[in-house]
């Protein structure tokens, strides 16, 4: 089943309405209270994905279900220029982006980075800025704009990375703290150019 498309914006409007189709799904099928909610909290975390951008982000919110899993999809197109993703840095007064804290923070950075115009100028930052995000992350084979991001790949890699440093330690911290890490089964993000698409994974008995 697939539920109505709900449009969420970076502004909170469509936000309630969005929770509310999540429990009428998981109403739907029957989970008990504990997945239930930990379903709605996996909801939050993806539709606040797109709050740090701009007031002109909208994207569309919708749940898929068969007999045992659940999928959330927020879809959006994010319009990243140099201006935006400098504002996305000024959220911090060192300089640094603040917003990129804990996994979703990095997964937010990672779509900032990936979204912006190919011209020569942010194609450096682009490739110098992925850092080890790029460990879960593979280009599409036929389009040069086109990625995917799996959150058990980058776990995987992460884990097994041999070379143990500040960066791997951090975000070894960072999937164990998780909310995402730590209730969703996978996590995937898909980019072709400025679409994305985000989509959670929950099995559920």
């Amino acid at each position: 089943m697939r539920t109505e498309n709900i449009s969420v914006y970076s502004t909170g409007n469509g936000v309630e309405k969005a929770l509310e189709l999540t429990e009428r799904t998981a109403a739907y099928c029957g989970l008990e209270k504990k997945t239930a909610l930990r379903l709605r909290l996996l909801s939050e975390e993806v539709i606040e994905l797109i709050r740090p951008f701009t007031n002109s982000i909208q994207g569309d919110f919708w749940l898929e279900t068969d007999d045992s899993n659940i999928e959330i999809h927020l879809k959006t197109n994010i319009p990243m220029d140099l201006q935006t993703r400098q504002e996305l840095i000024s959220f911090s007064t060192s300089g640094k982006n603040s917003a990129a804290k804990g996994l979703m923070g990095k997964i937010r950075e990672m779509i900032a980075k990936l979204t912006l115009p190919d011209d020569p100028e942010t194609k450096i930052m682009t490739d110098e800025a992925l850092g080890i995000m790029s460990m879960g992350c593979s280009m599409g084979a036929h389009h040069s704009g086109a990625y995917t991001w799996s959150m058990n790949d980058y776990a995987t890699s992460v884990s097994s990375a041999q070379a143990s440093t500040a960066e791997t330690e951090e975000a070894r911290d960072e999937l164990e703290r998780s909310i995402l890490a730590n209730i969703a089964d996978e996590v995937q993000v898909n980019i072709v150019d400025s679409a994305v698409e985000v989509v959670i994974f929950k099995k559920y008995a």
